[in-house]
C-alpha cells in the first residue's frame, strides 16, 4: 500500500480500477518528500487564496515530466486530468498563479527547493556512489563533473546587426553560439553551465548568452557549489579539454581544495622526462609514481630498480641498485612548477585514468534532459535569462527526484551509468 506523505483528495474512481501505470504515477508523486519544499514555501505562505503549497511545486514537476509546453496548458491539464488533481491535492490554479510563483520564488527560491532534494539524495548516499578500482588512498569526497550545453531561444533567431557588428535579438539575453550547430541553422540562445555528480545528480546550474566561453564560468560554478553546499566535501572535478589552462588547474585546487581532473590537450615535457610525463632516472629509465603528498604539494617517484629488469645493459654502474636503496632512485615533482604537468592529477596518474571515462556521463544527462526524457528545449517558452534559468532548475528538480525514486524502488544509482556492480 502506498504511504502518502501529502494529503490527497479522493479520486472520481476507485483506486483498484486504476491501471498499473496510473498506480505507479500516483506512487511516484506520493513519495516526493514535501519537507524539501517547506522552508522555501513557508516564506511565501499567504499569497493567493491558498498560499504557495507544495502542490504547486509538484505541479511544476508534472509539467516537466509530462512534457507540458506552457503554464497555460498546465493549468488546463490540472483541471481535466483527475490523476493530476489527485497528486496535487486538487489544486487548480490559473496560469497566472504559476507566473506569480516563478516571479516570487525566483532563481534563489527554486535553487533552495532543488537543494532540499539534493540533501535528501546525499542522505541516501547517492552523491558519492561506490566506484570500482579507484585508488585506495585517493582524496575522499564527492566527485563532480562540469560542462555546458546549448539551449535554443524560443524567440526569433533573426536579429539585427548594428554599426559595430553586434547582433541584437528580441530577447536581449541571447546570442549566437559562435560555432556551427548540428541541429539549428541559426544557433541563437543561451548556454547552460552545470555541475553534476558522477552519477548524474545535478547540483548547480547557471545560464549565460550562448557565446560565453566555458572557462569564464567555471570559477563562478565552483564558488556557488561550495557556498550552496557548505556541509558537503568535494574531492575531484572532471572537466573536458576546453578547461585545460594552467590558471584553472591552479586556482580550483588552491582556492577550493578540489582536485581538477581535466582532459589534457597536447603536453610537451622538458628534458629529464619521458613523453608521457614520467621523470627519468639517471640511467634514462622512466620512473613510476610512489604516492602524492598533498600536504607538501608534491608527487614522489621511484625507479624500483627497473634497470635490473631491462635487457639493455647500462653504460655505467647504478649507485641506487644496492640493497639499502629498497626502491632504487627517488625524486619529487612539485605542483608549484606547473599544475598541468606536475599537479595532483596528471595524465599518467591512476586517478586520472580511472575518472577520465566518467566525463562523458554528463553528455548523456544532457541528452536525457534536453531530448529523450523531458525535452527541455522544446518546452522552453520563456524569454530572459532569469526565466530560462528557472526553467532549467525545474528540470534539475525533476531529474533529482527521478534518481531518488529509482534508487528507493530498485536500488539503481544512476540514470546514465551502470554503477550497480
Amino acid at each position: 500500500m502506498v504511504n502518502f506523505q501529502i494529503p490527497l483528495p479522493g479520486l472520481a474512481r476507485t483506486f483498484d480500477s486504476l491501471t498499473e501505470a496510473e498506480k505507479q504515477f500516483i506512487e511516484y508523486y506520493s513519495l516526493i518528500d514535501a519537507q524539501c519544499f517547506a522552508p522555501v514555501l513557508k516564506c511565501y505562505a499567504g499569497f493567493g487564496p491558498k498560499g504557495y503549497s507544495a502542490a504547486l511545486i509538484i505541479a511544476r514537476i508534472i509539467k516537466v515530466k509530462e512534457q507540458i509546453l506552457s503554464d497555460r496548458q498546465l493549468a488546463k491539464a490540472l483541471k481535466k486530468n483527475d490523476l493530476y488533481r489527485f497528486v496535487t491535492n486538487d489544486v487548480q490554479p490559473s496560469h497566472n498563479t504559476f507566473n506569480t510563483l516563478r516571479r516570487r520564488l525566483g532563481i534563489k527560491g527554486f535553487s533552495q527547493i532543488h537543494k532540499g532534494l539534493v540533501q535528501k539524495a546525499h542522505r541516501l548516499g547517492l552523491l558519492d556512489p561506490p566506484i570500482k578500482q579507484l585508488p585506495r588512498r585517493r582524496k575522499k569526497g564527492i566527485i563532480v563533473v562540469a560542462d555546458s550545453t546549448f539551449l535554443i531561444t524560443c524567440g526569433s533567431t533573426k536579429g539585427e546587426k548594428d554599426q559595430q557588428g553586434q547582433w541584437h535579438f528580441s530577447d536581449d539575453s541571447v546570442a549566437f553560439s559562435g560555432k556551427a550547430h548540428h541541429r539549428y541553422k541559426y544557433a541563437v540562445g543561451h548556454k547552460a553551465h552545470t555541475l553534476r555528480t558522477i552519477n548524474g545528480v545535478p547540483l548547480v546550474t547557471l545560464l549565460s548568452p550562448a557565446n560565453a566561453h566555458d572557462q569564464h564560468f567555471i570559477f563562478v560554478l565552483v564558488e556557488q557549489l561550495v557556498s550552496q553546499y557548505p556541509d558537503f566535501e568535494f574531492s575531484y572535478i572532471i572537466l573536458d579539454r576546453g578547461y585545460d589552462t594552467e590558471e584553472i588547474h591552479h586556482d580550483i585546487y588552491e582556492l577550493f581544495d578540489i582536485i581538477p581532473v581535466i582532459i589534457r590537450q597536447k603536453m610537451v615535457y622538458p628534458k629529464g622526462f619521458s613523453n608521457d610525463g614520467y621523470p627519468l632516472c639517471p640511467g634514462g629509465f622512466a620512473m613510476k609514481p610512489k604516492g602524492i603528498e598533498y600536504k607538501h604539494k608534491r608527487t614522489k617517484y621511484a625507479c624500483f630498480k627497473s634497470c635490473k629488469k631491462s635487457p639493455q645493459p647500462l653504460l655505467f654502474p647504478c649507485d641506487y641498485d644496492k640493497e639499502q636503496n629498497r626502491f632504487g632512485y627517488n625524486c619529487y615533482t612539485y605542483f608549484k612548477d606547473g599544475y598541468r604537468k606536475y599537479g595532483p592529477a596528471v595524465p599518467h596518474s591512476r586517478i586520472y585514468k580511472k575518472l577520465k571515462p566518467y566525463r562523458t556521463g554528463i553528455e548523456r544527462t544532457f541528452a536525457l534532459v534536453k531530448e529523450n526524457r523531458y525535452r527541455m528545449e522544446i518546452s522552453n517558452r520563456y524569454k530572459g535569462i532569469e526565466n530560462v534559468t528557472i526553467h532549467a532548475i525545474e528540470h534539475d528538480i525533476a531529474l533529482t527526484q527521478d534518481i531518488i525514486y529509482d534508487y528507493t524502488k530498485t536500488g539503481k544509482l544512476s540514470p546514465v551509468l551502470n554503477l550497480n556492480y
